[in-house]
């Protein structure tokens, strides 16, 4: 059993770890998606359409874009492919470093993925948007790429501990194993010893105490040897009463043999008879012989306001087309208690799903109502059937069809909110669609 263990076991941790490596690897590529998606966000935000083309400004609120080759690079392509604006941080790139970017235009669609450039590898995400320029609308796409080498270097210096880890754990198991098993197998070596002695002669009975899971057996072992011991002590017995019964028999016979020797035939039938008697004695002590006896974190003040309108002002942009009117009410100071990356997560995703299902209108709401922080988001679409409000909240599933998307963005949603310990829940709008309703805890350290 040891041995066998010990065999499995480095299939044991080995499994373990490459579950948990894989797990690191995702976390770390879902953050890089999270992030690269708030810096396009912040591009979006502060892009401003001219007479020709679009205008960025001369710095960023991100300073790694105005960084040479700080890793994080920015740029705006025209619906032809040419690029009418890239971050600071590609100056001292060559042109051709990166390659274009050719996949089909799709306005409001978000693209995450890896690719090599140059022998370097990248997470660039981009994202297609339509912009009244001119007195028309041209397509624009956003892109943003990571360099991966801090994730690699992050990745490969978790590997490492987690080796070292997993190394150290299986030798100490394995010393703990083999230490438990010495321990766990005490008593046994124990009974073995004993065993001996019974074998030997030199003890009658096991003695001595032995663990609950032993105890059965050598109980039962001693009712064997109680029951071989009444065994012999009851041939002995019957030997001593055998020998005993057949001395009376053999005692006539001889008598017989000496007084009745001029009488043939008497002597005869006593013999017999005598023989006989003896035959009895013997089969009754030999049926005699062969009987039996028988068992709290700590937040940040974040403002919601401007980031819902910075949010608003991104999507007014995305959605030009459809010419969406997004309304927000919601008191300057009114505050969020947790990371403004959450809080833009869920807004942004949300906020994003009222334009794109919406007809025209989108308003946002929030308040404070006792100890909950209330924001909805409405609009003025088809809104979303009953049947379909629990399902729409889990991963994957999504209640339209016909656009494209892959269905995780509530469910993300409700991730974060649960998270905090609050709640999301869809109801019908005043405007005559779908309204979602976030409630989260309004009070805690700061």
């Amino acid at each position: 059993m040891f041995f066998a263990s010990v065999v499995l076991l480095p299939f044991l941790l080995g499994f373990s770890a490459t579950m948990l490596d894989y797990a690191f690897k995702l976390s770390l590529e879902t953050a890089e998606r999270d992030a690269l998606r708030s810096q396009v966000y912040l591009l979006l935000g502060v892009a401003e359409p001219d007479e020709h083309t679009l205008e960025m400004p001369p710095a960023l609120t991100e300073p790694r874009f105005g960084e040479l080759n700080s890793g994080l690079y920015g740029w705006i392509v025209d619906g032809q492919g040419q690029v009418i604006w890239q971050s600071r941080s590609t100056d001292l790139i060559p042109a051709d470093y990166f390659p274009p970017l050719v996949s089909p235009f799709n306005a409001g669609i978000k693209h995450f993925f890896s690719s090599a450039f140059n022998a370097d590898d990248f997470y660039v995400m981009s994202y297609d948007t339509i912009w009244p320029v001119g007195g028309a609308d041209r397509p624009f796409r956003f892109v943003v790429a990571h360099s991966q080498a801090d994730l690699k270097a992050s990745l490969a210096a978790y590997r490492e501990r987690l080796l070292m880890w997993v190394v150290g754990l299986a030798l100490l198991l394995i010393v703990v194993q083999s230490v438990i098993a010495r321990w766990g197998l005490l008593p046994l070596r124990r009974l073995a010893r004993n065993l001996e002695l019974v074998e030997a002669g030199k003890s009658q009975a096991l003695a001595g105490q032995y663990p609950a899971d032993i105890r059965p057996v050598t109980e039962n072992l001693n009712k064997v040897l109680r029951a071989e011991q009444a065994q012999r002590e009851r041939y002995r017995n019957t030997l001593g009463d055998l020998a005993h019964s057949l001395k009376t028999p053999l005692s006539v016979v001889r008598g017989q043999l000496e007084t009745a020797a001029s009488n043939p035939q008497e002597l005869t039938a006593v013999v017999n008879e005598q023989i006989n008697r003896m035959s009895m004695i013997i089969d009754h002590q030999l049926r005699r012989a062969s009987a039996q006896v028988t068992q709290n974190a700590v937040y940040a003040r974040v403002l919601v306001k401007p980031l819902i309108e910075r949010l608003a002002v991104a999507m007014q942009k995305v959605y030009q087309q459809k010419e969406v009117s997004i309304s927000v009410f919601i008191d300057d100071n009114l505050p969020f208690l947790g990371d403004e990356a959450d809080l833009m997560e869920v807004a942004g995703n949300l906020i994003e799903n009222a334009c794109k299902y919406g007809n025209s209108q989108v308003r946002i709401c929030a308040n404070i109502v006792g100890d909950d922080l209330l924001i909805s988001i409405e609009d003025d679409g088809p809104g979303v059937a009953d049947t379909l409000k629990s399902t729409i909240l889990t991963r994957g599933a999504r209640a339209d069809t016909a656009t494209s998307g892959q269905g995780i963005g509530l469910s993300v949603a409700v991730d974060i909110v649960s998270s905090y310990g609050g709640s999301l829940q869809i109801s019908r709008s005043n405007l005559g669609g779908a309204s979602f309703n976030i409630s989260l805890p309004a009070h805690g350290e700061s």
